[in-house]
């Protein structure tokens, strides 16, 4: 029977007086997975029950490097108080081991210091230790009763070990230190775009490449995952920076998948995602650190220093000092005494230390107020909330500078995560050159903002055109 007669239809059953077809050659090879071939008579001994276990560990470390390195869960890193702190969680290794933790882990960071241009991978390894205490009865060759039995450590409590491996990045010292985060980021992006030698961005991409085989085994996988960066940074309280997504990868895609997917010049999603989150992080913190000005408190402490001089004191009565600090609370109450500080900026993102985004993701805007309901018309018009055509969302131009090809668009909320996924495999968009980017504002039904953010997303350059 031919292939397209078989897929044609199902094969009728084989007559069992035919003799079977001839076997085709075959030959054999290990795979490293032994098992216990029990029998009766067979003295059972700890290698043999070491060897059950050995087994059903091989199969499972299979399984779980088939499925691909990351992390499943936890895993949060923080630094407080010099101390480097890392939640639990679980995650998978490149060999397909479990990395699982059930409880806080800390690191003191005391006298830890990276060498030129270095910063510390934060990572999660595995790690066993044995406990509890059994008697060994003796050997089966020993007289049971001679007394030479010892104890041992019968169980082995498998868990993980927090470590800091050091890397090293040529020019991260040259950076400014609001700068150092996002050039690293860029960096190790840079790197996972070319991992696996994709032909379109390498020497070779003027020709196809003339071998598509599949990859070879891997001989040696790293045990460990990578889920924070550790940098350097003596203007922040603790003296350290914690990126998460520069590091870490979330569990996805299995590992023809990503090769492939790198090889052809493709973002893998996980790779994706972790660029999104890493600036969406990054920008929470650089605005929240410069939004909130300072209060000027000048004039309240001139008055607090005038109250509390001992001429003062003396000349003023009981009475008259509570009156005065009566009027120091109104005061400060009015706004008289505490002023707030005009506000610097506003700041583009390269001032902030993000010279490179994504090829998507989403940024901060202030919605106009809403107009007040005119009496004389109609409450419910369209026209009272909807965004004036030509409008651009307040303070985008501020904050990604004068460089960028802007475009605004209006869109539903489906159209933007459809935009910003079709964004996946383009490259990153750097602010001192003239990029396109589109910035979408999502809007309901009636053309109305529905937030307080818009997204972004690299333009694409495709030219079509029909011969004539």
């Amino acid at each position: 029977m031919t292939l397209s007669e078989a897929a044609a239809g199902a094969a009728p059953p084989a007559d069992p007086a035919s003799p079977a077809p001839p076997a085709g050659p075959s030959a054999t090879a290990d795979g490293g997975i032994d098992r216990l071939n029990a029998f009766d008579g067979l003295f059972l001994r700890a290698e043999h029950l070491n060897r059950i276990q050995d087994y059903a560990r091989e199969l499972a470390l299979a399984v779980g490097a088939a499925g691909g390195p990351g992390v499943v869960e936890g895993y949060e890193v923080g630094v407080q108080d010099g101390t480097l702190r890392v939640g639990g969680g679980l995650a998978v290794s490149a060999q397909g081991r479990p990395l699982r933790s059930q409880r806080l882990v800390t690191l003191p960071l005391t006298g830890l210091e990276p060498g030129l241009d270095g910063f510390w991978w934060v990572e999660v390894a595995p790690d066993s230790r044995p406990y509890g205490d059994a008697p060994v009865q003796g050997s089966y060759c020993d007289d049971p009763c001679s007394g030479t039995g010892t104890t041992r450590r019968p169980y082995l409590a498998e868990g993980v070990r927090i470590r800091l491996a050091e890397g090293f990045e040529r020019g991260l010292d040259n950076q400014l230190p609001a700068s150092r985060r996002n050039f690293l980021a860029s960096r190790v992006f840079g790197a996972e775009r070319t991992e696996h030698s994709p032909w379109p961005y390498g020497t070779g991409r003027a020709h196809l490449p003339p071998s598509w085989a599949p990859p070879a085994a891997s001989p040696g996988r790293p045990e460990a995952v990578r889920i924070a960066v550790l940098l350097r940074d003596p203007g922040s309280p603790d003296g350290w920076e914690v990126d998460t997504w520069t590091a870490r990868r979330d569990r996805g895609a299995a590992p023809p998948q990503r090769y492939w997917q790198s090889r052809l010049g493709m973002r893998p999603w996980d790779a994706y995602t972790a660029q999104i989150l890493q600036f969406q992080d990054q920008l929470a913190q650089v605005l929240g650190a410069a939004r909130p000005p300072a209060a000027d408190l000048g004039p309240l402490l001139e008055q607090l220093a005038l109250i509390g001089e001992q001429r003062f004191l003396k000349s003023h009565t009981k009475d008259q000092l509570g009156a005065e600090v009566a009027r120091l609370i109104t005061g400060i109450g009015e706004g008289a005494l505490v002023r707030p500080r005009a506000a610097a900026g506003p700041y583009t993102l390269e001032q902030l230390g993000i010279a490179e985004l994504p090829p998507a993701g989403y940024l901060p805007f202030t919605p106009d107020p809403e107009p007040e309901p005119d009496s004389d018309s109609d409450s419910d018009s369209d026209a009272d909330r909807s965004v004036a055509p030509g409008a651009a969302p307040a303070g985008i131009r501020a904050l990604l500078g004068q460089r960028l090809d802007l475009r605004y668009c209006t869109c539903a909320l489906a159209d933007v995560a459809r935009a910003v996924e079709e964004a996946r495999h383009r490259d990153r968009i750097r602010l001192d050159e003239p990029v396109g980017v589109d910035i979408l504002l999502p809007v309901d039904d009636r053309e109305a903002p529905v937030g307080d953010w818009v997204a972004f997303v690299r333009r694409d350059q495709r030219h079509c055109y029909s011969p004539g």
